[in-house]
């Protein structure tokens, strides 16, 4: 009788360990999803904010050249946005998400020049490590 308790113990404490890991796996997954969508997010606007200044500075480039080039860099910031969104889903870790918004913040000062692309790359390496060193089960 009292190996079948234990046994019926045992059982369920693996249970419940192998349930505890199983979310825990979830977690980091739709973490590192969210993460890597930022981060793609992030330099796809910086990639659509240098075509737009290149555009600019080309007095040869026609008006609807340029604002295309403005429609495109719009819709490329709201992506971030989407993706900070599904972020704060994700995760609330408060360093994690306080990395992903300097990053967000510095990649939009790259417009206004007040940060510099590579400033903006090293905050966002900066977020990615955060949440790599978060995601070791």
């Amino acid at each position: 009788m009292i190996g079948t308790l234990l046994g019926a113990l045992t059982t369920r404490l693996l249970q419940r360990w192998m349930s505890s890991r199983a979310e825990r796996v979830v977690r980091t997954q739709r973490l590192q999803e969210a993460a890597s969508s930022l981060a793609d997010a992030l330099t796809d606007y910086r990639g659509q904010l240098y075509w737009e200044t290149r555009l600019a500075a080309q007095s040869e480039a026609v008006a609807e050249q340029k604002e295309e080039a403005l429609r495109e860099s719009w819709a490329a910031r709201s992506r971030v946005n989407y993706a900070i969104n599904r972020l704060r889903l994700a995760t609330q870790n408060e360093r994690i998400l306080q990395l992903a918004t300097d990053a967000r913040n510095a990649t939009f000062g790259v417009q206004t020049g007040a940060c510099a692309p590579h400033d903006a790359r090293e905050r966002q390496f900066a977020f990615l490590a955060a949440v790599a060193g978060a995601s070791q089960i």
